[in-house]
């Protein structure tokens, strides 16, 4: 077996613990909050009803474009450039940066979920920002397929 080849399976082998590890943690970050807000901890509600639901909004938008941001940063990260020097050598570690940086766009939601319920003081908000976050990160799960290919081997 190669170094590349070892290297590649390890890579891969990070990139699904990190992201698994990190979809877990939504359903921590949910159940602290759920417990910190029904025990009364935190301040009082920061926000005037009125501007609440349109915060909420505006965070859930901010959350999606910033997962298709990442999607398109990924795509241009991906993007082979062959130049005569360097041949078509493709690196495993780009495809593990890519896989990070989607998972911190799918991070993001749950952070402005958990903002949302510690200042609103209501963990009704977090759900949606939850859901938004987890099905992001089932997009952004590295799938042996997808590296084989663009890696143009098996590993």
């Amino acid at each position: 077996m190669t170094d590349c080849t070892e290297i590649t399976k390890r890579l891969f082998f990070q990139a699904k613990m990190l992201t698994i590890g990190m979809a877990a943690a939504v359903f921590i970050y949910g159940t602290l909050a759920y417990y910190l807000v029904q025990a009364g901890r935190g301040v009082p509600a920061a926000l005037d009803l009125r501007a609440y639901p349109w915060i909420q909004y505006a965070l859930l938008v901010f959350s999606v474009v910033g997962i298709l941001a990442m999607h398109r940063l990924r795509e241009r990260i991906l993007r082979q450039e062959v130049t005569p020097q360097a041949g078509d050598t493709r690196y495993p570690q780009k495809l593990f940066v890519a896989a990070v940086l989607m998972m911190a766009a799918a991070e993001m939601p749950v952070f402005f979920g958990l903002v949302l319920v510690f200042v609103g003081r209501s963990f009704c908000v977090f759900l949606p920002f939850a859901f938004l976050s987890l099905a992001a990160f089932y997009f952004a799960f590295p799938r042996k397929q997808q590296w084989e290919d663009w890696l143009g081997t098996a590993f």
